[in-house]
């Protein structure tokens, strides 16, 4: 059976991988009969032959494949709508070989965001499970802090479900996280917000990811909101300047090299960054050209310069800071 999970909720896409998983190994052999290639170097006649294969001691043989439909581009057609690149063509085969696929063979394509059209997605569509996995929205992070709750035999206040999907935001992979030491901390008694306050080791971190999110993002309320907590908790201006700095030399970075045609796995690797933190880079790139970026920057040295000459006190200061980068786009003069 053909399976293809993909979208910018890494963490779904690979738990229903593992649901499938376990599906699969009734016998306890699936281990030995899995095979995972790299889609972005793979050709189709490895694919089709690693699910010729026959497996071995097992009812069930699986092969994934990671990365095919970002190599081969979010967009399937070309300029004119008619037929697609070469190298998506050159794999149009596969759609034909999933019907007369040894039934013992699972193919798994995995992926992250696939933007616009896509040849091969678009023609697997209805040869099997294909299933998009988008970041949940707010309110549907608490849903699901609620239901894996239930599955931890973890009882949470409103308020604590709440008060992580504040701290944490939609990565599901730091919430799952959170939620098991929560769990193991509680024993099985409620937890409420002070609980998250005292065991999360570090909220003011992820506070600064937040604010970090929140400025780029053009949230200067929340912003400000955040910057106010860190600073009650006693983080230091100097250390909150220089992680904006960063993030925004990292913004420059995924900038410049989404224009050089780099792929999403290029320029995560290049940045060191974790899959969410790529996609929200990648994402957060496009809004800012070249202009917005100078901009930003000479506002960044200001800051720095104010703080360091005693101009602004410094909480002052980053909050004239947070609050100018956070402000909706204006024209930069000319200079």
């Amino acid at each position: 059976m053909l399976h293809v999970f993909y979208g910018d909720d890494s963490f779904s896409v690979r738990q229903r991988l593992d649901e499938l998983r376990s599906s699969l190994d009734g016998d306890g052999m699936l281990t030995s009969n899995t095979t995972v290639l790299d889609g972005a170097k793979t050709s189709l006649a490895e694919v089709t032959a690693s699910c010729d294969t026959v497996p071995f001691l097992s009812a069930h043989r699986l092969v994934i494949v990671e990365g095919l439909l970002s190599r081969l581009g979010g967009a399937g057609r070309g300029r004119r709508g008619g037929r697609p690149p070469a190298e998506a063509a050159a794999w149009l085969p596969l759609v034909e070989y999933v019907s007369r696929m040894p039934p013992s063979t699972d193919l798994v394509l995995i992926d992250g965001k696939v933007q616009g059209e896509n040849a091969l997605r678009d023609a697997l569509k209805g040869k099997g499970e294909v299933r998009e996995f988008r970041r949940l929205s707010t309110p549907a992070v608490e849903g699901w802090v609620r239901h894996r709750a239930e599955s931890l035999g973890l009882t949470l206040s409103a308020g604590a479900v709440k008060l992580l999907v504040e701290y944490v935001g939609n990565d599901l992979w730091t919430m799952a996280g959170e939620m098991e030491k929560l769990s193991v901390y509680a024993g099985g008694r409620p937890v409420g917000e002070d609980d998250v306050r005292d065991l999360v080791s570090d909220v003011s971190e992820l506070e600064v990811w937040s604010l970090l999110d929140a400025i780029v993002e053009g949230r200067s309320a929340a912003a400000l909101k955040l910057l106010g907590r860190l600073f009650a908790k006693g983080k230091n201006a100097s250390y909150i300047l220089s992680m904006i700095q960063w993030q925004y030399r990292r913004l420059a970075l995924t900038r410049e090299m989404l224009e050089t045609g780099a792929t999403s796995r290029q320029i995560g690797e290049r940045l060191g960054a974790k899959p969410f933190a790529a996609e929200k880079l990648l994402e957060q790139a496009p809004r800012y050209p070249p202009a917005r970026l100078r901009a930003a920057f000479r506002r960044l040295l200001e800051a720095d310069l104010h703080i360091k000459r005693g101009i602004y006190d410094d909480e002052l200061a980053l909050e004239l800071l947070v609050n100018d980068l956070a402000a909706a786009p204006r024209p930069v003069p000319r200079a």
